[in-house]
């Protein structure tokens, strides 16, 4: 499973559960209090840890960018040019790249909640999708834009996958696009 905007750590912890012994939960995050929080809620739950691994690196379309950040929690800022308050920079990372370079043999899910990044990061996974076609869940609700583009990209691939939409507050926000090839 990758898990693309692990925030906390409570998504990966839930993917490590449903894995089982034999899976691996790769969690992208990279901002430091939400690495602090995702380790502690990490260790508290000791068998599931075994089954991940923190890849401190926001995932994108390309491998090695340098990206600016601010670090608040889940309302970060984050910036392409360095900017005036930032707390820190990390280099990007696109899902083939890292695909490739772990060697990782299959991918069965990708969940991605990066808070407006997810078409660059689809884009950057493209390979990957096609390779092992892995069931999505794709946050849409960064961009108005996302709620078209996003299922007309996975549809565009021509693997046969199935769009569903899922809504789960009163809210705009935690709209998701689920993806599935039958």
């Amino acid at each position: 499973v990758l898990d693309c905007g692990g925030c906390y750590g409570d998504t990966a912890l839930y993917f490590a559960h449903q894995v089982g012994n034999n899976g691996k939960v790769f969690s992208f995050e990279f901002i430091p209090n939400n690495i602090k929080l995702f380790n502690i809620n990490t260790d508290l739950n000791e068998q599931l840890k075994e089954r991940i691994q923190l890849v401190p690196h926001p995932v994108i379309d390309q491998s090695d960018k340098v990206y600016y950040f601010k670090d608040n929690g889940p309302g970060s800022v984050v910036k392409e040019n360095s900017f005036e308050g930032q707390t820190g920079e990390v280099k990007s990372i696109s899902i083939d790249d890292f695909v490739e370079r772990n060697a990782v043999p299959k991918i069965n899910f990708i969940k991605m909640d990066i808070e407006g990044a997810e078409p660059l990061a689809l884009k950057g996974a493209e390979n990957t999708i096609r390779q092992f076609k892995p069931n999505l869940a794709i946050a849409i609700y960064h961009s108005m834009d996302d709620f078209v583009n996003i299922p007309k990209w996975i549809i565009d691939l021509d693997l046969g996958y199935k769009i569903y939409l899922g809504h789960y507050t009163i809210h705009r926000e935690e709209t998701v696009i689920f993806a599935t090839v039958d």
